[in-house]
């Protein structure tokens, strides 16, 4: 998939013909979170109140900027990943050889177009992180808005990713494998998703209150 803006992205994701689906899109999300979370950072690096936390912020912008990146080519991998099983399936199979051959191709791109969103859950988690990093250096004023919607982007992302890894995994023959990477898969989104909880449940208290809880 070629460069495309917005506006030609979103054309393609609603064209029966286009390649983009919703496991590309959530790597879109993805990539808004990272950016997001950069934005941020950027807006308060300057600042004097947390000129102890430069090292830190100039972190979380480069981590931010670079996962950003990584999602934005996620969104593209994911957009063709799932071609190859599809073109598997077309093999002929009129013979004992034919059919173990295509058998042999259809796993095989099955597990090809699982790898995406398996690392979309694993990225996912470092933009939980950087979340964190954010969250305990107490950043303040209406940008913390910001940080919500860039939680909320990212369990948008994990909800994702775990559904596009168990509609290709069901596609496996070998159950053992199949239990083994959904296995993986959920342990991520659960721990994912309880992390990005408890730290909506830190930002919704700054919002309401206009101040940290004093746990953080």
């Amino acid at each position: 998939m070629n460069e495309l803006t917005i506006e030609h992205y979103l054309t393609e994701l609603g064209k029966k013909e286009g390649t983009p689906g919703g496991g590309s899109a959530a790597a879109y999300i993805g990539s808004m979170s990272a950016a997001l979370i950069r934005m941020v950072a950027d807006i308060q690096k300057d600042k004097k109140k947390y000129t102890e936390h430069a090292d830190d912020i100039k972190q979380v912008l480069d981590q931010a900027q670079s996962a950003r990146s990584f999602f934005e080519q996620l969104a593209k991998d994911d957009a063709v990943a799932f071609e190859p099983v599809l073109m598997a399936y077309k093999l002929p199979k009129e013979t004992p050889g034919e059919k173990e051959i295509r058998q042999e191709a259809v796993e095989k791109a099955i597990r090809g177009a699982a790898q995406p969103p398996l690392t979309m859950l694993d990225k996912s988690h470092e933009l939980i992180g950087l979340l964190e990093q954010l969250t305990r250096m107490k950043m303040s004023g209406t940008i913390i808005n910001d940080l919500m919607v860039a939680a909320l982007f990212i369990e948008t992302v994990l909800e994702t990713a775990v559904l596009n890894v168990t509609i290709n995994t069901k596609l496996l023959s070998d159950e053992a494998e199949r239990v083994v990477i959904e296995d993986k898969a959920f342990e991520r989104v659960a721990s994912g998703k309880k992390k990005v909880q408890e730290l909506r449940e830190t930002i919704n208290y700054f919002l309401e209150k206009n101040e940290w809880p004093d746990s953080l």
